[in-house]
């Protein structure tokens, strides 16, 4: 496929297949070497860039996504002449060694000073949550960062390099002169050295009407893409081998997040960013908000949907467990019309969805909390950031001023072949009644159920007893954590 985009401040013009990965792109078409490649999979930020303003991995993004869209990477940042202040800072402080990691450490602490201009240790770790590094320590890396920061908030003024191509750029939505720039032959020309012969078929439908038309005509063939942090990971391990692609990402009514009439509805390619820092999110739906921000690290939130989380179905995934406790209900639609699907019965087995071939699934529709509503979400992973869940449990319960639970719901990601509601629990609490006197028998025996009502397995990431184990105390938790709470 032909696309133009900009690069550091640059249009490029290339034919490549449409799963091409931009990092492939960047370093062997392009020959911008700076980005480097580590485990193409998303999780040591070796090769973060940024994409129309925002830090991802470009081991994850696809060709078929990036027409007309904006790349800036660490070759432009600044010059050898003028580096970006983040650049000097990183040899000044001795954060840099072997150097392999250093492009995309500086990617992410640039987004990160963008975004937060002043931040404190702890928003500094978390921006860097996302990129490994084996030789230089963290501490040196974390204080380059301060100084930076310290500098800016001394003098008031930006930190970026003056003139750096991150300043030239400016993200915007369509490809606007980069579109027309393809009319010119000798563009059309440029274009043809990159040629291939994909046999993929590649739709970029901007309408729902269109999407489903498609999917009408040939679902069963077709792969839908939204963030592709799962599509790309698969393919490069064998996992899939698509035959079509639909993008779904510039279809207006599968993303945002929306209020009306008591309910919230989250659109299906509402990024996790996105979600965690909703403000409707945090305040009402506190335990979908600290999920989100604990799906990954920053350039994965930045990527990855809500939508493709629910989609892939695995038992891992950290969304369903929230999403059944918040009794969210999916929105699926078809050519022939719509339907709606409780989430906690969307999944049927291991990795299979009650979604037909010809259906695509727009977003979820919570109903916001009464008053007086507690939630919880606990993850248990083997490192704080960038973890597949060991186990992962989501809450929520009411607590009448009488001290008496209802509403109560809790669920349990990577314990079963699927998400499940934790239903002998849940009649177990409700209508009883909490109280600091009481509490510490309900939460253990709650914990007790829990723990029998599981169905867990031994695997690479846990035992069957050690997720039995914390389900249970994760469930008595939440239930002290409710008294303990004003």
């Amino acid at each position: 496929m032909r696309l133009t985009f900009t690069v550091n401040g640059q249009a490029r013009y290339l034919d490549v297949p449409p799963l091409r990965r931009l990092l492939d792109m960047l370093r062997e078409d392009l020959e911008l070497t700076g980005t480097k490649e580590g485990c193409g999979e998303g999780e040591c930020g070796a090769c973060a860039v940024h994409l129309d303003g925002r830090l991802v991995n470009a081991c994850l993004v696809p060709a078929l996504q990036l027409h007309g869209r904006n790349v800036v990477t660490i070759d432009g940042l600044g010059t050898e002449e003028v580096p970006d202040p983040l650049q000097s800072a990183f040899l000044e402080e001795g954060a840099v060694q072997c150097g392999f990691c250093t492009p995309g450490m500086v990617m992410a602490s640039r987004f990160l000073l963008d975004h937060c201009p002043n931040p404190n240790r702890q928003e500094i770790r978390r921006g860097l949550a996302g990129n490994l590094c084996r030789c230089t320590g963290y501490e040196k890396i974390i204080r380059a960062v301060e100084k930076v920061a310290a500098k800016r908030s001394v003098s008031g003024t930006a930190t970026r390099a003056s003139g750096s191509a991150g300043d030239r750029i400016e993200a915007r939505e369509g490809g606007g002169e980069i579109d027309s720039a393809m009319e010119d032959p000798a563009v059309a020309r440029a274009a043809t050295q990159h040629r291939c012969n994909d046999p993929l078929e590649v739709f970029s439908p901007t309408t729902l009407r269109e999407a489903l038309d498609i999917l009408r005509e040939g679902g069963e063939e077709i792969t839908i893409v939204a963030g592709a942090t799962d599509l790309l990971t698969n393919l490069k391990l064998g996992l899939v081998t698509p035959r079509a692609l639909m993008d779904v990402t510039g279809i207006k009514e599968l993303v945002g997040i929306r209020v009306n009439d008591g309910m919230i509805r989250i659109g299906a390619c509402t990024t996790f960013a996105e979600i965690a820092s909703d403000s409707t999110v945090i305040d009402r739906l506190p335990c979908l908000a600290q999920a989100a921000s604990m799906i990954g690290a920053v350039a994965i939130q930045n990527r990855a949907t809500l939508g493709g989380n629910l989609i892939s179905a695995s038992p891992a995934a950290d969304a369903p467990p929230v999403l059944m406790a918040l009794d969210a209900t999916a929105i699926l639609a078809s050519a022939s019309g719509k339907r709606e699907v409780d989430v906690s019965s969307f999944f049927v087995d291991y990795r299979r969805t009650v979604r037909r071939p010809d259906e695509l699934l727009l977003g979820v529709r919570i109903g916001l909390p009464s008053d007086g509503t507690r939630q919880a979400f606990f993850k248990v992973g083997t490192r704080r950031a960038q973890a597949i869940s060991k186990l992962c449990v989501a809450c929520r319960a009411h607590l009448r001023e009488n001290g008496i639970l209802s509403d109560v719901r809790i669920a349990a990601g990577s314990v079963a072949p699927v998400a499940i509601l934790l239903e002998q629990v849940r009649a177990y609490l409700e209508g009883r009644r909490l109280t600091r006197s009481s509490v510490a028998e309900v939460a253990r025996e709650a914990g007790q159920i829990a723990s029998r009502e599981v169905q867990p397995i031994d695997d690479v990431r846990s035992s069957e007893r050690y997720r039995r184990v914390v389900t249970g105390r994760l469930v008595s938790r939440f239930l002290r954590e409710i008294i303990a709470r004003p």
